[in-house]
C-alpha cells in the first residue's frame, strides 16, 4: 500500500512482525515502512511524522552520496535513469558508520562477539566470517543496500560464530533473532 504522509510518499508493507520498521533506501531515498498486519493506519502515519527529521536527513545524505537529486531529476523525466557513481571512500565511510552502529546492537542481542571487523571490496559475497579468529568482513557494495539488508548481513555473519554452516541450527538462530530474514535476503538478490 502506498501512502503520502505530509508530502512524503511511503510504501507500507504489512508483515507478520511485532514492531514497525522504517527504511530510507538508497540511492533515491525511497521510504518504506514494514508494519504489523493489524497496525492501524493512524499509528503508521504518526510513526512516519515522528521520524520526519530523520527521513529528511537520510534522504539528503543519499542525494550527496549518490549524486542523485530526486526522483524528479531531469534525467528521470526524459526516461533515462540517473547515473550512479562508482563505489568510493564516501561509501566506505557511510557503511562503516552503519556497521559501527548495528554490530554492537546485535552482539548485545545475541551474546556473540566478533574479535574485529573490516570492509573490503568483494564482488561475490555480502560478508564473510572467519570462525577460527572471530573476524568479520563486510562487502563495500553493502553501502548501496537498504539498512535492513545491512542489518541482516551483520546478524548473518555474527551467527556464524554460533554455527559455522548454513544448516537448520543456523537458520533457527536467524529465525529467533530476525524472523523476517528470508524476505530481506530476497531483496538482495
Amino acid at each position: 500500500m502506498e501512502l503520502v504522509i505530509d508530502g512524503i510518499p511511503v510504501e507500507v508493507n504489512r508483515k507478520k512482525i511485532k514492531n514497525m520498521y522504517l527504511y530510507v533506501k538508497p540511492p533515491e531515498g525511497a521510504v518504506t515502512v514494514s508494519a504489523p498486519m493489524r497496525m492501524p493506519r493512524q499509528n503508521i502515519e504518526r510513526f512516519v511524522r515522528e521520524k520526519r527529521s530523520w527521513i529528511e536527513k537520510r534522504q539528503e545524505r543519499y542525494r550527496k552520496q549518490y549524486g542523485t537529486e530526486s526522483m524528479d531529476s531531469p534525467g528521470s523525466r526524459n526516461g533515462s535513469s540517473p547515473q550512479i557513481r562508482p563505489l568510493d571512500e564516501k561509501d566506505r565511510v557511510f557503511l562503516r558508520e552503519q556497521i559501527a552502529e548495528l554490530l554492537p546492537k546485535w552482539e548485545e542481542r545475541t551474546g556473540l562477539h566478533c574479535s574485529c571487523w573490516q570492509i573490503r571490496d568483494m564482488k561475490t559475497r555480502w560478508g564473510t566470517c572467519n570462525t577460527r579468529t572471530g573476524k568479520l568482513w563486510f562487502a563495500l557494495m553493502l553501502a548501496r543496500q537498504p539498512r535492513e539488508c545491512v542489518e541482516y548481513v551483520v546478524l548473518h555473519e555474527l551467527a556464524h560464530l554460533y554455527e559455522p554452516s548454513h544448516n537448520a541450527r543456523f537458520k533457527a538462530f536467524l529465525d529467533l533473532h530476525m524472523p523476517e530474514w528470508r524476505e530481506i535476503r530476497k531483496q538482495m538478490r
